[in-house]
């Protein structure tokens, strides 16, 4: 057999949007609109899309940005920005699977070369049934570990109490009680597309972040998913409501069979409430309405002890995924730099552990 490689152009991006709703393990991250999103925040940065072909037949491919940078030199990732999962994507139809694969990662290898990369890195697929052949085929440098956490949703039914009987039984005893206590506590759930509500996320978000000591997401990038995605098809904003203010927020993503839990957010006053655990517990029960058949956490750092512990609670199943870095020789200059520069100049690019940097 032969297997043909080509970039995404306009002109199939019908056919790739497509393949993608044929593979069930398809995450949001590969989709079209998100490539639009990352288009609008990254800068000096270029989309590479690899396809392959068997016999005319989209039959994989291996979603990629490259970003460009005249003094460290140019990164390649699949995929950029916060917990993107990447990867290789591989249709159910394939007759040879792993000589797609092998393709499809000799074509990424072959990009690097051709952009003058310095570091790449490839983001594993937490629903990847292959998790093997990365590790058998793919040569790097580093390999940094994330525990995906994701929970196999109960199957819709037309009966609102099954579902939510289902659902509640997946969960541990101390989150079915955090979920009636917010129930209790006169909290109002309700999902809108206002401009105020995105803001209201947003605010909520950044004071977190904060909180913490870590990095929040600017407003434009809560902008750009307003401007690129639809509303109620494609996303949804949860707020929860007591004594008449803004207490939690959360950002769901509906993508193929997946619901993506992705900014999550509460006042620190109101937690003792548990106002997150009644948000995850009607946005889950929508997704279920929707067909959904997973609810993807996202990955988590194996430090964070506490945030797995929360999410191991709601049923969830480990998916470990894996950061593939490789350097190439002229990356020496990089390793120069300190965190913050790396983070200053490589905006939502990964780039090297942080371990490995001289200073």
């Amino acid at each position: 057999m032969s297997i043909q490689l080509d970039i995404l152009t306009k002109d199939r991006e019908d056919d790739y949007e497509s393949f993608l709703h044929y593979c069930q393990e398809s995450l949001l991250y590969s989709s079209l609109k998100y490539r639009n999103f990352l288009q609008k925040i990254l800068v000096n940065s270029q989309d590479y899309y690899l396809l392959a072909y068997d016999s005319g037949r989209l039959v994989g491919a291996l979603p990629s940005f490259v970003k460009r940078h005249p003094i460290y030199g140019n990164v390649l990732n699949s995929l950029p920005f916060y917990g993107s999962n990447g990867g290789i994507i591989i249709s159910p139809q394939a007759s040879h699977p792993e000589k797609v694969q092998q393709e499809l990662l000799d074509a990424f290898d072959c990009l690097a070369s051709q952009e003058s990369v310095v570091v790449s890195t490839l983001i594993s697929n937490p629903l990847d049934s292959d998790v093997n052949f990365y590790e058998s085929h793919c040569s790097y440098t580093f390999r940094d570990k994330r525990i995906g956490q994701l929970v196999d949703l109960p199957t819709n039914t037309s009966n609102d109490d099954s579902i939510s009987e289902m659902l509640m039984g997946l969960f541990h005893q101390k989150t079915r009680n955090c979920v009636r206590k917010a129930q209790k506590s006169e909290i109002y759930i309700y999902h809108s597309d206002s401009l105020a509500s995105l803001q209201a996320l947003a605010d909520l978000h950044h004071e977190n972040i904060l909180a913490i000591g870590g990095i929040p997401k600017p407003w434009s990038v809560f902008s750009a998913i307003r401007e690129t995605f639809t509303y109620d098809r494609d996303y949804r904003i949860y707020l929860a409501e007591k004594d008449e203010q803004i207490i939690a927020g959360l950002l769901v993503f509906f993508y193929n069979c997946t619901a993506e839990y992705y900014t999550p957010a509460t006042l620190a006053s109101y937690r003792i409430y548990q106002p997150m655990s009644l948000i995850i517990y009607e946005a889950m029960l929508e997704a279920i309405k929707r067909g959904c058949l997973y609810w993807n956490w996202g990955g988590t750092w194996l430090t964070q002890t506490g945030v797995y512990n929360f999410k191991s609670r709601w049923g969830t199943k480990d998916k470990p995924y894996f950061y593939y870095i490789k350097e190439y020789d002229n990356s020496s200059s990089l390793r120069q730099l300190t965190s913050k520069q790396i983070l200053a100049e490589y905006p939502y690019f990964y780039v090297l552990p942080f371990h490995v940097l001289q200073k």
